[in-house]
């Protein structure tokens, strides 16, 4: 996965704002010779109302406004961001649960763990039908 360096701080930003809670977006760019190239990260509301500490959820309206969007301009959904406050970097499993029970093969997700200090660390994953399950993901900024 390729994304700019000013776009991979905003999604640091994003997590650091958030802390202790949650946050999310959608990756939006084009997949040339098989490397997702994130062209924005877009910051949407985390709709969960039970768990917000451990969980997200992204509302369809939101999606499918992003989803519009992106196709006017030429670009499709690569995939999802979310943090881990004061966790690990990788996806839980509830995200590989949540993944599994979804159209998820092929799907860029970015997980980013972020501290009360400050501290993020954003790593990238994409989800494999047949593995039923993530492999790591190449992050490079540009």
């Amino acid at each position: 996965m390729k994304i700019s360096g000013a776009e991979l701080e905003n999604i640091c930003a994003h997590a650091r704002k958030g802390h202790p809670f949650e946050v999310c977006g959608v990756l939006v760019g084009i997949t040339r010779d098989g490397v997702a190239h994130v062209a924005s990260a877009l910051p949407v509301e985390n709709r969960e109302t039970e768990m917000p500490r451990v969980r997200y959820q992204i509302a369809p309206e939101d999606l499918l406004h992003i989803q519009r969007e992106s196709r006017e301009a030429g670009r499709d959904i690569l995939g999802f961001y979310h943090s881990h406050p004061d966790h690990p970097a990788r996806p839980s499993e509830t995200d590989r649960r949540i993944a599994a029970g979804g159209l998820s093969d092929g799907v860029v997700h970015m997980v980013v763990g972020v501290k009360a200090d400050g501290t993020a660390v954003p790593t990238a994953w994409m989800f494999r039908d047949a593995l039923q399950g993530f492999e790591p993901e190449p992050l490079d900024v540009d």
